[in-house]
C-alpha cells in the first residue's frame, strides 16, 4: 500500500466535482491502454495480430494502447476480452475504492450486493468518514473440517465473532506457488459479513 499516494489522491479529489471527474478519466484511459498493452504482451502478440483476433486495423489497436488517444467503447471491451479470454468488469464504484484500486490498498470484494449496486456519492463518502477509514483489519480463527485444517479470515470490527458456518463450501481451488492446493472457503459471521478461509 502507498499511503502517500493514496493521501495525495484524497487531496486531489477534495478539490471538487472538476478534479474528482478528470481524476476518472486519467484512471479509465491510463488503466486500459496499459493492460491491453500488458495482456498482448503476456501472449506473444504483435499489434497486427491482436487487430486480426479483434477484427479492427492495426492503428487502431495502437490507439487503445496510447492513454492519450484511446477512446474504448464498450463492444470494443467485450471483443477484446473475447480475443483475450478474459472476463470483462464495468461498474461503479465509491471513491473510496478507487482510491484503494489506484494505490494498492488492499480492500476485500463484497461481490454483487445491493449494497455494491447502490454506490455513495463522494460527498456522501466524506460525511460518512469512509474516504479516510483506514482498509479493514483481517481476523482469524481455525477449525477443523474433516481431515482439513481451515482457517477463516473476517474483516473487523474486532467484536467480530465467527459462527459455526458447518462444512465450507469450495469456491474454487488455485495453486500456490508452493505446489499446496488452497481451498477457499466462505460463510457468514453474526453480523452478515463474509467469511473467507483456506487450508
Amino acid at each position: 500500500m502507498n499511503l502517500n499516494s493514496k493521501e495525495s489522491m484524497l487531496r486531489r479529489l477534495r478539490k471538487g466535482r472538476e478534479n474528482r471527474s478528470q481524476f476518472v478519466e486519467s484512471h479509465i484511459k491510463k488503466g486500459l491502454a496499459y493492460q491491453i498493452r500488458a495482456i498482448r504482451d503476456s501472449l506473444e502478440w504483435s499489434q497486427e495480430r491482436l487487430a486480426q483476433e479483434v477484427g479492427m486495423p492495426q492503428n487502431a489497436v495502437s490507439r487503445l494502447e496510447s492513454p492519450d488517444y484511446g477512446r474504448p467503447t464498450l463492444t470494443t471491451l467485450r471483443r477484446l476480452a473475447a480475443a483475450f479470454d478474459v472476463g470483462l468488469v464495468v461498474r461503479f464504484v465509491p471513491f473510496s475504492e478507487l482510491v484503494d484500486w489506484v494505490s494498492g490498498t488492499p480492500r476485500i470484494s463484497n461481490g454483487l450486493s445491493p449494497s455494491t449496486l447502490e454506490v455513495p456519492g463522494f460527498d456522501k463518502e466524506e460525511k460518512l468518514g469512509q474516504l479516510d477509514a483506514p482498509a479493514p483489519r483481517i481476523l482469524a480463527t481455525t477449525a477443523k473440517s474433516g481431515a482439513c485444517k481451515v482457517t477463516y479470515a473476517v474483516t473487523s470490527p474486532p467484536s467480530v465473532r465467527v459462527q459455526d458456518v458447518g462444512s465450507p463450501r469450495v469456491l474454487r481451488k488455485p495453486v500456490s506457488s508452493e505446489g499446496v492446493l488452497p481451498m477457499i472457503t466462505q460463510g457468514i459471521t453474526n453480523n452478515g459479513e463474509m467469511i473467507y478461509g483456506q487450508y
